[in-house]
């Protein structure tokens, strides 16, 4: 039996080879792995021995050559091909090892250059896990070093693998190349013009955890990244680096998301807490100054902002405190001592964050079901804007047999223009309020009305089949506090009702996208009660 171990990630591979070479597997191998084998003591020959020619331009080419591949391809049960292979002094190779280069690794580092990247898109290695894949009734091919001690155990016991064994490895072979070649495709067409919707689209994923169950028991699940480089919801880098999340690592993703996330505490997260994180993510990350957000079933129920995270964390909980019990928090800051000393006296699910100081950690994990997760990244509008045209920033949503794919809703403060509309204009404080509010209901489920003073949401009515309920179903939320209130709607008002329902509350200004037919007759409600409004020319439709 014949071998050729070829691999970027040398994880495992001395263990490997020396189990292989106890079976009387001939090895053969290339320029790193071949030196890392002979410098342990393990017989192997370079894949320049077999092929007698030797590699060439800088290692680009290696194993692209008949002696290699013809050994891989041929087929045992083809008499002409297993002739062709004795007439040219081919012997066949029945074990392919290997693994890519890090592509995706070495492009997420910071200053990374084009010509870095190029040098990282694998040629050979590519070939010889599609030829290997390709002959699996024959030929074994193995991708991932969790799978050497298996490979071992069923050439020990029965001196060949199964099948079974075979396909299922072949499998993951195509399946390694396809994530590669996807990532490949995505980085050449960040900043790509037009480049965004190809007419011929995959999408890269790793797996990084099986989940316990999906939205409901009796549903499966799992987690998955997107671009392959995700390590996620770990208790700690395997370096063993600071365990507060706060990053060190030139690895780390420089974007926040949640599949990048570290778990620094808590039991598993289930599908739900996932989907909820990243409902709080995205929603502190339209804040600039320190925000708090508290989320229930995807929705805000409480966001605020102020220059102190604590004071943030109390005007979010003081916007639904029933609905709070239990929820999910985001912060845009490190949480530091005081807001965890808070936020620890009542019951939350999880929280996501930036980072933690570590007195806040040491006062959080004494709280045994709290779920603790960290970024290693900030968290911030300039974040959330930067690399608009990244193929991993598109916002997906399945649809029977198929996909629905859109640029995520992402618009800078600077570009939402505000026109008056009304015969009052508004305030200096209400157009402060007038604009947290804008940012906050983009983050509601249509039809979504949200309430805000002072930096806080007091009232949200979200996901209505009509705009007016959910204007009274805000407005009950907010109760007293709905007086002095700012309005902020997701779309415009079909119907002047929910203007009228707003005014009875004492809401004092209203924004608006506009654009209605029947805008003329909101407006003049809003005259009627004296309330300013101001229209934007842009919706935030979330379904």
């Amino acid at each position: 039996m014949r071998a050729v171990l070829s691999v970027a990630d040398k994880t495992g591979i001395e263990g490997l080879a020396r189990g292989l070479s106890a079976l009387q597997v001939e090895l053969i191998s290339t320029g790193g792995t071949a030196a890392l084998l002979a410098a342990a003591g393990i017989p192997v020959r370079a894949v320049s021995d077999v092929t007698g020619f030797p590699e060439i331009l800088g290692g680009r080419v290696k194993t692209l050559h008949p002696a290699v591949h013809g050994g891989i391809l041929a087929r045992r049960d083809d008499a002409a091909h297993m002739a062709e292979l004795a007439a040219h002094n081919i012997t066949p190779i029945d074990l392919v090892v290997c693994n890519l280069y890090p592509f995706a690794r070495t492009v997420a580092q910071p200053g990374a250059t084009q010509e870095t990247a190029l040098e990282e898109i694998d040629i050979g290695g590519v070939t010889l896990l599609r030829a290997a894949a390709k002959n699996f009734p024959s030929v074994t091919v193995i991708t991932h070093p969790e799978d050497y001690d298996a490979v071992l155990d069923e050439l020990k016991m029965a001196g060949a693998t199964s099948p079974e064994t075979r396909k299922r490895l072949a499998a993951l072979a195509f399946q390694h190349t396809a994530l590669y070649d996807t990532m490949i495709a995505e980085y050449l067409r960040r900043d790509t013009p037009g480049a965004l919707f190809p007419e011929e689209m995959t999408i890269g994923l790793r797996r990084l955890q099986k989940l316990r169950y999906g939205e409901n028991p009796h549903q499966a699940a799992a987690l998955y990244s997107w671009g392959g480089i995700g390590q996620g919801l770990r208790e700690q880098d395997d370096e063993g680096g600071e365990h507060n999340g706060k990053p060190h690592s030139p690895e780390r993703e420089s974007m926040p998301t949640v599949a990048g996330a570290r778990l620094l505490h808590g039991k598993e997260l289930s599908f739900n807490n996932l989907l909820d994180l990243d409902a709080a993510l995205t929603t502190v990350a339209s804040f600039g100054p320190p925000a708090a957000v508290v989320i229930k079933h995807t929705n805000p129920c409480g966001i605020a902002c102020a220059d102190a995270l604590v004071e943030a964390y109390h005007k979010a909980h003081a916007g639904d405190p029933v609905s709070a019990y239990g929820g999910i928090l985001g912060f845009n800051r490190e949480v530091d001592a005081e807001t965890a000393t808070e936020l620890s006296q009542i019951f939350y699910e999880c929280i996501i964050a930036p980072s933690y100081s570590q007195e806040a950690l040491e006062i959080l994990t004494l709280k045994k079901n709290l779920r603790l997760l960290a970024t290693g990244a900030p968290i911030g509008p300039s974040v959330l804007l930067a690399d608009a045209q990244d193929p991993h920033r598109l916002d997906l949503r399945r649809v029977s047999g198929g996909l629905l794919i859109q640029t995520p809703d992402l618009i800078a403060e600077q570009e939402v223009a505000l026109t008056p509309v009304t015969e009052r204009k508004p305030t200096f404080e209400e157009i402060t309020d007038l604009r947290f509010a804008w940012k906050a209901v983009q983050h509601v489920k249509s039809n979504a009305i949200v309430l805000a003073k002072r930096l806080a949401v007091v009232g949200v009515g979200a996901g209505q089949m009509n705009r007016v309920y959910s204007v009274r179903i805000a407005v009950d939320r907010a109760s007293d506090r709905a007086r002095g209130s700012v309005l902020a709607s997701d779309a415009f008002f079909p119907f002047p009702d929910g203007v009228e329902e707003a005014a009875k509350a004492g809401i004092t200004a209203i924004i608006q996208p506009g654009g209605s037919i029947r805008d003329e007759e909101s407006i003049r409600m809003a005259n009627r009660y004296g309330i300013a409004m101001v229209t934007t020319g842009q919706r935030h439709f979330r379904h």
